[in-house]
């Protein structure tokens, strides 16, 4: 059976949204069950635009405009309206920030990097745009700048749980498993309803062939989001590679279902074919 765990990235506009295999940030997942090479799902957290706007400029309606089309999902119509508020006022932080993080969403991962360095020129200490900084380079495959990124976030906000939980995303891709699980341990520490680091320790667990922390894992985050699809197809993956096959199944059931709800085909397919192979196996 060929089985692979899944990866997630959050954007957050009141509710999670979007996801992303860490390896590329390119808005796809995989899944499946290879015991010899399982690929496992990770959260990124992106952080939203700056909601505190002035209200009483032009810039700032434009602004507002682009935070409202960027919540409802279109990067484009919020990349024009935050276009519009930087020519008004080209020294505009939360617009550059915010148009940064809409290039992020819309694949502009360059555009992007451009928009966050003007926002941090701007403001220097600006924790947000460095986390976001740091998902674009990361989404490069640029690990160092990413994490360099995220360190300075952290120093500017030390309680900052998804700067912590990002750089574990950076240092699992260095294959630094001791370090990210010490990163997202400390996103727990912070945050203990952040199912996101509950479900990326329990990838890094299971990476080190701990299936069982990786299950204990895989449960809090699947307590704290009970629709949670990628935390129950890695639990599945990680009951699958401890032998128990009926829990497996029963998890990738409910990972297909969801995906299924959610309109990701392409994932739900995924699992179903897994569900399949498991079946046979």
């Amino acid at each position: 059976m060929k089985k692979q765990l899944l990866t997630h990235k959050t954007q957050k506009f009141g509710k999670l949204i979007a996801v992303v295999i860490i390896a590329s940030f390119s808005g796809l997942l995989t899944v499946g069950c290879n015991r010899s090479q399982d690929v496992l799902v990770t959260e990124v957290g992106v952080s939203p635009p700056n909601r505190i706007t002035p209200r009483t400029s032009k810039a700032g309606e434009f602004y507002i405009q682009g935070q409202k089309q960027h919540s409802q999902g279109n990067s484009e119509a919020a990349i024009a309206a935050y276009s519009r508020s930087i020519s008004l006022n080209s020294e505009y932080a939360p617009a550059f920030k915010s148009r940064g993080l809409a290039y992020f969403d819309s694949g502009n991962k360059q555009g992007a990097i451009a928009d966050y360095n003007q926002a941090l020129r701007l403001n220097p200490n600006d924790a947000e745009t460095y986390n976001n900084r740091g998902n674009a380079f990361a989404s490069l495959g640029d690990q160092q700048a990413a994490i360099s990124d995220y360190d300075e976030a952290i120093r500017l906000a030390p309680s900052y749980a998804e700067a912590y939980n990002n750089r574990g995303n950076a240092r699992s891709a260095q294959g630094d498993r001791n370090g990210a699980i010490e990163d997202y341990s400390e996103a727990i520490r912070i945050d203990q309803n952040y199912s996101v680091a509950y479900n990326n320790r329990g990838n890094a667990f299971y990476a080190q062939g701990d299936q069982q922390k990786a299950i204990a894992d895989y449960n809090q985050a699947i307590r704290l989001n009970p629709n949670f699809g990628a935390a129950y197809n890695n639990r599945g993956n990680a009951f699958a590679a401890a032998g128990d096959k009926r829990s497996a199944l029963q998890d990738l059931q409910r990972a297909a279902a969801i995906f299924d709800r959610e309109g990701n085909r392409e994932l739900y397919q995924q699992v179903m074919k897994n569900i399949e192979e498991l079946g046979n196996g």
